[in-house]
C-alpha cells in the first residue's frame, strides 16, 4: 500500500532507494516495512494516526537507557501524514510464529527475561492516572482509576460486539456483572508502568533466545496482571499449551486475589478477542471467524466464567 511512500521515505533518510522492501503484516496497527540495503535491514512504520507514531518514538527514546532490548529510532516525521518513524532492525520471530518449537526451558528463560523486563519498566516514574498511555503529557486516554480505564476497553468490546454481530452482547454483560466484585482489588492498584502487549507478538524469538521487543506504541500504567492475561488469553486462542503463561505466573508470585483478577481478565480479553472478529485493521478485509474459532472463544469464556463463580 505504502511502497512508493517507502521508497521516498528511504531517498529522504539514506539517500538512496533498498536493495528490497518486505510489508510486514503480523501486526495490527499501523504498516511496517523492513527496508533492506545490501547487508542492512531497518524498518519503517506508518501510519495516518499520528499519535501512534508520536507514543512509538516517545516510548522508545524513554526506554533506551533501560535494560529492554528494543529498537533504536532513526528518523520520524510527525508534521504530514503519513507519519513515519525509522527504526533499527532487530533479527527475530514474533514468539507466537515460533512457540511450537521451543522446548519447556527454552519458554522458560524466555520468561523470566519478560519479568526482568516489567521489573526493569518500573524504574520510569509512575504516571497520573491510568490506562495506556502514549506519553506522560497524554491527557486524551488517561483514567481516573484503574476501573475506569477497563470500563472504557470493556465498553469499546461491546460496541464492536454489537455492530459485527457475530457474538452474543451476553458476554460482555456477564462480564460488566462481575466487576463490582472487584472493586476493592482495582481501588488498591497504583498507576506504575508496564508492557501489556508484550505477549505472542511484539516478542522476537532468534534461535530460540528473547532478541528484542518491539511495537512499544504506548505503556500502560495500572495491574500488571492483565499483561499476564493476555498472554494466557493469547496462547488459549492459539489452541497451544499456557506452559509459558505458568512460568511467567511462576515468576510473578501471584496472591490469591491477583489470582482471580487474572481470571477476571482472561475473560475481558475473551471479549475484546470476540469484538475483533469482522474489523480490518491494516488488512484490506476484515478479520473472520470460523464456527471452530467462535466455538473456541464460547468455551474459553464459559470455562474461566464459571471458575470465578465457584
Amino acid at each position: 500500500m505504502y511502497l512508493e511512500t517507502v521508497n521516498k521515505i528511504c531517498d529522504d533518510v539514506f539517500n538512496g532507494k533498498p536493495t528490497e522492501i518486505i510489508r510486514n503484516t503480523v501486526g495490527l496497527a499501523g504498516y511496517v516495512y523492513t527496508v533492506v540495503f545490501n547487508d542492512t535491514k531497518y524498518v519503517i512504520k506508518i501510519s495516518d494516526d499520528k499519535n501512534l507514531i508520536i507514543g512509538s518514538t516517545y516510548w522508545l527514546n524513554k526506554v533506551k537507557d533501560l535494560d529492554i532490548p528494543t529498537p533504536c529510532v532513526i528518523a520520524e516525521n510527525l508534521v504530514n501524514a503519513p507519519y513515519y518513524f525509522v527504526m533499527s532492525f532487530i533479527p527475530g520471530k514474533d514468539l507466537g510464529l515460533v512457540y511450537s518449537s521451543l522446548s519447556k526451558n527454552d519458554k522458560q528463560i524466555i520468561a523470566k527475561k519478560i519479568i526482568d523486563f516489567q521489573k526493569e519498566i518500573k524504574k520510569l516514574p509512575m504516571a497520573k492516572g491510568f490506562g495506556s498511555l502514549n506519553s506522560y503529557e497524554d491527557s486524551e486516554n488517561i483514567c481516573s482509576s484503574w476501573e475506569e480505564s477497563l470500563l472504557n476497553d470493556i465498553n469499546r468490546a461491546e460496541e464492536a460486539i454489537i455492530n459485527n454481530g457475530i457474538f452474543s452482547v451476553e458476554y460482555v454483560l456477564k462480564l460488566k456483572k462481575i466487576v463490582p466484585d472487584f472493586k476493592e482489588y482495582f481501588n488498591s492498584i497504583k498507576p506504575e508502568p508496564f508492557l501489556d502487549d508484550i505477549t505472542t507478538k511484539n516478542v522476537l524469538i532468534h534461535e530460540g533466545k528473547l532478541s528484542g521487543i518491539i511495537d512499544l506504541d504506548w505503556i500502560s500504567f495500572g495491574d500488571e496482571v492483565m499483561f499476564l492475561a493476555l498472554v494466557t488469553m493469547a496462547l488459549l486462542s492459539m489452541k497451544a499449551d499456557i506452559d509459558y503463561a505458568d512460568y511467567l505466573k511462576d515468576e510473578m508470585n501471584l496472591n490469591e486475589m491477583q489470582e482471580r483478577a487474572l481470571k477476571f481478565y482472561v475473560l475481558m480479553f475473551c471479549v475484546i478477542f470476540m469484538s475483533e472478529k469482522g474489523m480490518c485493521f491494516n488488512q484490506a478485509e476484515p478479520v473472520k471467524v470460523s464456527e471452530e474459532e467462535k466455538k473456541l472463544l464460547q468455551e474459553i469464556f464459559n470455562r474461566y466464567y464459571e471458575e470465578l463463580e465457584l
